[in-house]
């Protein structure tokens, strides 16, 4: 690792990378892998893919947890508070001004076209998300019989999807604990730590709580309940959203939407469109949930609809990532105790599995809702939206498309659609 890597060349590297992070988590890894690793030589190969690894079994944005992670291998935790914080700011920024934009003017014909066929897209790129999931995940009987699993779970039981994650991950450890009975030695190795940095990332673990309650606290003081209900609700999905951004998208569904009522399933669409155009990670959608929130209701009589949808969207977005910074900063320095612990693996792939049939259910509900709609009392299929859907994902899997350029491309051919037809 470079030793003479300076704050002012770190600062400007993610600030830089948080205003070009489009692409999703596979692009910003490489980005991160290509600019750190191969040109700038500040981590070495090893240690990049450690920490990559160590993100991937954890809730939340595994990019935005990678870049806090070499942020502290780099300058320690003010360093992994930097670059973890610079690498979502600007999509706050960008994120909120286009939610603004939308909410403005969403109603006239151009702007309903163009969000027509994004509508399109954004359900293909959830299918599309799942099936790539799926071709890494799903290469045993009993992973494809988790994700199904999870799909009826959720779609014919209504079961929760924190107790989903919950009983896969446990299904996970007693299949791995069944298949690696007689490889004692295995466990005594991958359980040492050691007692001084254990302390260490105990402290933090305090810290953060202590952060998490000051915080709640003022908010649980002014006796807004839709401030209350959003700060609790995103601190749970941080825990549970394992698979990032899609898998949080069938928490949010569940419950902001259906439990909730305060966001339609258009506007989760619509949310999600944004925040593929977006750089920074798809997980900052909560900033648009939280905005649009705070815009429709009026929080602690404020009277100001700008102003509330500002306040409840850097709610939901401290309360979304404050538990990937505790993450790292707990976690870390025991992973790099060792580089080769292997025991997570398959209770990770079970988790991922059961996310991959709660992505798949989520892909399914909006594209029913979309599809079927009451047209004056008359249930109306919408064939030409169901075209474009498999066009859509025609694109993505045969053709390669980029996903920012088929957003583009399918807001541009709603517009023409509404306005010819």
């Amino acid at each position: 690792m470079k030793s003479n890597i300076t704050f002012k060349e770190a600062i400007l590297y993610w600030l830089k990378l948080g205003f070009i992070s489009f692409g999703g988590p596979a692009s910003q890894i490489s980005m991160m892998y290509e600019d750190i690793v191969e040109k700038k030589k500040w981590v070495d190969e090893k240690s990049f893919f450690h920490a990559l690894n160590f993100t991937m079994i954890l809730p939340g944005p595994e990019a935005q947890q990678l870049a806090t992670y070499l942020g502290w291998l780099m300058h320690g935790r003010i360093g992994g508070l930097i670059a973890g914080t610079l690498f979502i700011l600007p999509s706050f920024f960008i994120l909120s001004f286009l939610t603004y934009l939308y909410i403005q003017y969403s109603n006239n014909i151009w702007g309903e076209g163009i969000l027509y066929g994004i509508k399109a897209a954004v359900i293909a790129i959830i299918f599309y998300a799942s099936i790539k999931i799926a071709k890494k995940v799903l290469k045993k009987f009993y992973y494809w019989l988790m994700a199904i699993t999870a799909f009826i779970a959720i779609n014919i039981f209504d079961i929760n999807l924190p107790i989903i994650i919950i009983i896969s991950g446990l299904l996970g450890f007693v299949f791995h604990f069944y298949k690696n009975y007689n490889k004692s030695n295995e466990f005594k190795k991958n359980n040492f730590i050691n007692n001084e940095i254990l302390q260490s990332s105990l402290k933090t673990l305090i810290k953060v709580l202590f952060i998490w309650f000051i915080i709640f606290s003022i908010i649980f003081y002014t006796n807004e309940s839709i401030l209350i209900n959003l700060s609790i609700f995103f601190s749970q999905a941080a825990l549970v959203t394992f698979g990032g951004a899609y898998a949080l998208l069938p928490y949010v569904f569940q419950n902001i939407i259906e439990s909730q009522g305060w966001l339609t399933s258009q506007q989760m669409i619509d949310g999600l469109a944004l925040g593929e155009s977006t750089p920074g990670p798809l997980i900052m959608i909560v900033t648009y949930v939280g905005f649009i929130v705070g815009w429709y209701n009026d929080i602690l009589n404020i009277s100001s609809p700008l102003i509330s949808a500002i306040l409840c969207g850097s709610i939901a977005t401290f309360f979304t990532f404050l538990p990937s910074f505790a993450f790292i900063f707990i976690g870390a320095p025991i992973i790099e105790l060792s580089k080769e612990n292997k025991s997570l693996e398959i209770p990770l792939n079970f988790i991922t599995s059961a996310v991959v049939g709660l992505i798949a259910n989520l892909g399914y509900m909006l594209a029913y809702n979309s599809l079927w709609t009451d047209n004056n009392g008359i249930d109306y299929f919408d064939k030409h939206l169901l075209i474009l859907i498999i066009l859509s994902l025609l694109a993505l899997t045969k053709a390669k498309v980029g996903i920012l350029p088929l957003l583009i491309t399918l807001g541009l051919t709603g517009m023409m659609m509404k306005i010819y037809f």
